[in-house]
């Protein structure tokens, strides 16, 4: 086999971490790992040749490097890596563990309906609620909560693109423009790939999302001086909407957004709009989204380059942990190329890509932890004026 997954793999995927910390450097780590097992597995099958593999390191591995760290799936959903084509994703919830008076063993805790019951304090009569004296807690350790692992299997789903192209349209470009053909639609297709994961991931967390809010341009309150005065408005319906995400969750406020150019527009133009620009360098993908700047020196902001004018705006909360988001994207083998084949037909040279990957959302109602719903929310535009 080659020495690109041989003797120098450690040294060729130190190389292709370089410059990642925390989470995204251990998920590019285990999917450089699955890209490894599966090439050597083809090799073995006798379905790799030297040249394809010499293609892989010429262009494969980069582009995994450039298109993994920077899908959208990094910034708004839990990303765990597979390591097989079926795998499992977790998530956890707090769990009462004894009944008392109205709480019941299993039942989640930190509940709004169930906080004020008094699980650690007093039970009974007008004192419920209330810490209990002393003397009645002495010797006791208290009631119990437990902390429970929520698994869910996943399974690795496909999608492929292919490319074919003349050895004379190769040999022209090559002479003129300097251009290698092959290595251009490698990058074309794996840009075309990711761009569709990210709106598959973005379709899926809009038809969770319920519209919270409405932005109505033509209702604002108050008199306007500015054009800039009721574009304002977005932001504090936006700030709602994160509000009742948190009231929903108990996690926290939403820390997310995904607007569409308009909306990207109205916050730019607002006068008194907490919005501000980013000025750490764009967040770039092949998808052309990007990270644009942050709502209250919290929210981070993005901007769908595919969404029409009249897209909502999708707020959404993600947790330090990766187990703690609305969705869990899996990624498993990111990029892969089936090599360069003739078409038996016509011999012409037919290049392949295929990238592998899981998506889940936890639907469970009786958990916020376990409801994709609750960590989501949208404002919905409508009645837009620049003028």
């Amino acid at each position: 086999m080659s020495e690109i997954i041989n003797e120098n793999w450690q040294a060729t995927k130190g190389a292709l971490l370089e410059g990642l910390n925390g989470h995204k450097k251990s998920v590019m780590d285990v999917t450089l790992e699955n890209t490894r097992r599966y090439l050597a597995e083809s090799a073995t099958a006798g379905a790799t040749s030297a040249g394809n593999v010499a293609t892989l390191n010429r262009v494969i591995l980069p582009v995994i490097r450039r298109v993994m760290p920077t899908v959208i799936a990094n910034e708004i959903v839990g990303v765990q890596p597979m390591t097989g084509p079926v795998s499992q994703i977790h998530t956890l919830r707090v769990r009462y563990a004894e009944t008392a008076d109205d709480a019941t063993a299993g039942e989640e805790a930190l509940s709004p309906f169930k906080i004020a019951l008094g699980y650690s304090g007093d039970e009974a009569g007008s004192d419920a609620g209330k810490a209990d004296s002393t003397a009645a807690k002495e010797g006791t350790p208290g009631r119990k909560m437990s902390i429970q692992i929520l698994k869910q299997a996943v399974e690795a789903k496909t999608r492929k693109l292919s490319a074919r192209w003349t050895f004379e349209a190769a040999q022209d470009a090559q002479a003129q423009q300097g251009i290698d053909i092959e290595a251009e639609i490698m990058a074309a297709l794996a840009q075309e790939i990711t761009a569709e994961i990210d709106q598959e991931i973005l379709a899926s967390l809009r038809t969770l999302a319920a519209t919270e809010e409405t932005y109505n341009q033509a209702a604002v309150s108050g008199t306007a001086t500015f054009v800039g005065d009721e574009h304002a408005a977005l932001a504090v319906l936006i700030n709602r909407t994160s509000n009742k995400i948190a009231q929903r969750t108990r996690r926290g406020a939403g820390n997310w957004a995904v607007v569409s150019p308009q909306a990207l527009t109205i916050l730019q133009s607002a006068t008194t709009s907490a919005f501000a620009r980013t000025t750490e360098g764009s967040f770039e993908a092949p998808t052309n989204t990007k990270f644009v700047g942050t709502l209250n020196n919290a929210m981070r902001v993005y901007v769908d380059g595919y969404a029409a004018d009249d897209t909502a705006v999708l707020v959404g909360y993600k947790g330090s942990s990766e187990a703690d988001a609305a969705a869990f994207y899996c990624p498993y083998i990111p990029l892969m190329s089936s090599g360069v084949v003739l078409d038996p037909a016509t011999f012409e040279p037919v290049v392949g890509f295929m990238t592998r990957y899981g998506y889940v959302e936890l639907n469970n109602t009786a958990s916020s932890l376990g409801n994709a719903a609750d960590y989501l929310g949208e404002v919905a535009i409508s009645n837009v004026s620049f003028s």
